[in-house]
Order: C-alpha cells, then sequence, then structure tokens
C-alpha cells in the first residue's frame, strides 16, 4: 500500500474520532478543523513508532490528547460559537427532533469542555465508547485513575447539565 493510500485510510478510519476530539478541546468550528489537521499530521509522523502490540485507534486516542492538550496550553480560551446548518438533511416533520438532537449534542459537548482537562480526557474517550483499559492505555494512566475520574466527570457532568 503507498503512502497516499494508506494517509486516506487512516483518514477514513480515525477522522470522524480525531474531530469529536478536537471538538472537545476546541469550541470554535473553524478552529477545532486546524487541529484535527494538526493531530492527523502528528499521527501520521507518529506511524513510525507504533508497535506490533499497540491498538491502532488507542494509539490514535493518544496521540490526540497529547497535541490537543498542547494546543490548549497554547492558546487562550476562547468563547464558544455555535453554526446552525443551513439545509436541514430531512423532512419537515422530523426538524423537531434533529432539532432537539443537536441542542442536546451541544449542551454535552459544552459540558465536556468546562471539565478539568484530566476529567475532558476520559470523558471524550468514554463517549467515543473506549473501555477503561483502552482509556488508560491511551492516556498512560491506571485503569483505577480512569474509574476515579471517570466517575467526577460524570459527577460535574451531570450537575452542570441538570441546570
Amino acid at each position: 500500500m503507498d503512502r497516499n493510500t494508506a494517509f486516506e485510510q487512516l483518514v477514513n478510519d480515525y477522522g470522524r474520532l480525531i474531530s469529536r476530539i478536537a471538538a472537545s478541546y476546541e469550541a470554535d468550528k473553524d478552529l477545532a478543523r486546524d487541529l484535527s489537521q494538526e493531530i492527523l499530521l502528528a499521527v501520521w509522523r507518529a506511524l513510525p513508532s507504533l508497535r506490533a502490540t499497540d491498538s491502532m485507534r488507542g494509539f490514535v486516542a493518544r496521540i490526540a490528547h497529547n497535541r490537543a492538550i498542547t494546543y490548549v496550553a497554547r492558546a487562550a480560551r476562547r468563547p464558544a460559537s455555535v453554526e446552525l446548518p443551513n439545509e436541514f438533511p430531512c423532512p419537515a416533520a422530523q426538524l423537531e427532533t434533529v432539532a432537539i438532537e443537536r441542542d442536546n449534542q451541544l449542551k454535552i459537548l459544552a459540558a465536556v469542555q468546562k471539565l478539568p482537562l484530566a476529567y475532558r480526557q476520559v470523558a471524550t474517550l468514554i463517549l467515543e465508547g473506549f473501555s477503561p483499559t483502552e482509556i488508560a492505555e491511551a492516556l498512560g494512566l491506571t485503569v483505577n485513575a480512569v474509574a476515579i475520574r471517570s466517575s467526577r466527570a460524570r459527577a460535574m457532568l451531570r450537575s452542570w447539565l441538570s441546570e
């Protein structure tokens, strides 16, 4: 497989994961897209260090979080901005349902963005369906530390989302 095909495969397999992780660290849609590109580049550059025993998904998540932490450390906090799509891809009867789901997603994303960094990392990976063991591997933590951070993040999110 040539480099271009391999990169396209990487983007197809993990592009959405990377985009969601970037969005959990950057509220501005355009800046989150830039961060996603930085993460993809970092993953691509780090591929030679991938060990045969590593999970590709965990490898990508670890690099994404590390790059996002560097980004957050460099960037000043920006206010969240929300853009609604110009067109809705569903019949008018479903618009209310789509609007409610989108609103819920935006509320969750805004709440996740408010979490302290250590809790945000764990919460983002939980929302991506990672197991505690996978999260521990991706973030270099123990499973017990993941459980503690997860519990605290959930409590904070519940509190904020119930307001």
